[in-house]
């Protein structure tokens, strides 16, 4: 018994001299050792439980300084975030009291962004027809200023058993419906008992409608974007049914189906089956995405019995640092006569098949000793109806000044080419603006576009049905401020 508390005093009091030199705690526990005070065992103990305590203080002394403010670090440090919910595969995150009130591990509801803009457009619109102004047609030449309600997003969240989640998320901001964004189910098979063997292989399998596994900005909701406009790879619409670039003759556009929620070089949502490999034990920590889609976008039935396949393999090459290689093959079924069939077209036949195409490398790169710096890249090719399409960007992001932390400013540079075998077919444009985040969940978004269209003056674009000129919302600079709130 004696022992026994000679053993528990000695090891408290070098528990309590831990800041002294290791040196000195090993000569203590060789001389107790020596004087048959220990057994050896006691003594490998000790010597184990005082270099624990050692390396947990050098450890607290060596602690990381904290992510910037509303950076996805920061958002996944916020208990009860759907940031924080999927890093933690939706297990053991509601621990405190506040939590609990707020949340619960089945059903969770959240803001994926409120957004408020006011935009000042100097597009020059030219009237489509005589019609003089009114609140239903409002078609005259003019500038487009003005607020406006760009996202109003709720989510609804949780885990129904110990391998599924689900996720719903739903946009209030359109003026004529509530648009339903995302909805899918997700199965982790390490969860599974029948699955576990194959959970290095196949972790999770995605049903629903999600965004498509394929680009970098394409794939991030509204709420983690850094600029206030997409890239035009994912919002641009080309082509036919009233897209806002005109294509020639024979070019089936990017938006066959003639509606807006699918219009895209590379559409953000789709229904159908996601399968996710992920094995960190190998180099680069590679991930696998698959998925198997209707390719009729958000909110739409497949128009046609093939179906499209997407998929990207993520690399970590190096710490901070994600690397993507994506490819997209699919059908559209192209009508161009609102959806009947059989239609006429003077473009291409109407009612067939047309085969689509997208391949592309993607970046993203944040060091790790300088976490105030974010540069980002995309790169992406294909063809539609043997139309050859190119589109890139590159931006950065850094914060310059040690004393303002959480102001960001932001450039991005971009292109997207129509046709690579067409001269003239080319759009850019610069984005020079800042962020500046008051809140992890409240930032502010300043933006001015400088933008150049290519296709003016070609014949197809300056045509007299649009009253000559600039015939699309391309061609003239954009200032826009946005206020954006999350929970």
């Amino acid at each position: 018994m004696m022992r026994f508390w000679i053993v528990v005093c000695t090891m408290g009091m070098l528990v309590c001299l831990c800041g002294t030199a290791s040196a000195d705690d090993r000569r203590i526990l060789d001389l107790l050792l020596k004087k048959g005070v220990l057994t050896q065992s006691e003594y490998e103990d000790a010597l184990k439980e005082v270099g624990q305590e050692q390396k947990e203080g050098k450890e607290e002394k060596e602690a990381a300084p904290p992510p910037p403010v509303g950076s996805l670090k920061d958002l996944e440090r916020v208990p009860g975030s759907i940031e924080y919910l999927r890093k933690n595969d939706y297990k053991d995150v509601f621990t405190t009291v506040d939590s609990v009130l707020k949340h619960s591990e089945k059903l969770s509801v959240g803001i994926v962004a409120l957004k408020a803009q006011y935009n000042a457009d100097n597009t020059d619109r030219k009237a489509f027809s005589s019609t003089t102004d009114t609140s239903s047609a409002q078609n005259t030449v003019r500038d487009e200023n003005g607020f406006r309600i760009r996202a109003a997003e709720i989510y609804v969240t949780g885990r129904l058993t110990p391998w599924s989640t689900y996720y719903l998320e739903m946009d209030f901001a359109r003026q004529n419906e509530i648009a339903l964004n995302s909805m899918y189910m997700d199965f982790y098979s390490k969860d599974m008992p029948y699955l576990s063997v194959v959970s290095p292989f196949l972790t999770r399998v995605r049903v629903g409608q999600f965004r498509e596994p394929f680009g970098i900005e394409q794939g991030t909701s509204q709420a983690l974007i850094d600029f206030v406009n997409r890239a035009y790879y994912t919002d641009l619409r080309v082509g036919q049914n009233g897209s806002s670039v005109d294509a020639p003759l024979g070019d089936p556009g990017l938006n066959p189906f003639g509606k807006d929620n699918g219009s895209g070089f590379m559409q953000q949502l789709d229904v159908g089956v996601e399968l996710t490999s992920a094995l960190p034990q190998l180099p680069w920590r590679p991930e696998l995405q698959m998925a198997v889609i209707n390719g009729a976008g958000r909110n739409f039935n497949d128009n046609n019995a093939d179906k499209d396949v997407t998929g990207r393999l993520l690399l970590n090459p190096l710490e901070g640092m994600k690397v993507y290689l994506s490819a997209y093959n699919g059908r559209s079924f192209f009508t161009n006569n609102n959806g009947v069939c059989p239609g006429t077209s003077t473009d291409i036949q109407a009612c067939t098949d047309v085969r689509r195409f997208r391949q592309g490398a993607m970046y993203t790169y944040i060091p790790p000793g300088f976490p105030r710096l974010k540069l980002q890249g995309e790169y992406i090719e294909g063809y539609d109806n043997g139309f050859r399409r190119r589109t890139w960007y590159q931006y950065i992001l850094f914060r310059p000044f040690s004393f303002l932390p959480n102001f960001e400013p932001a450039y991005r540079y971009e292109q997207f080419t129509m046709d690579t075998n067409r001269p003239n077919s080319t759009l850019d444009r610069h984005t020079i603006g800042f962020n500046y985040y008051f809140h992890t969940n409240v930032k502010l978004t300043v933006n001015y576009e400088i933008k150049r269209d290519g296709n003016e003056g070609n014949p197809f674009v300056t045509s007299s049905a649009l009253g000559g000129g600039n015939g699309n919302a391309n061609n003239k600079n954009f200032f826009t401020t946005q206020i954006q709130f999350r929970y």
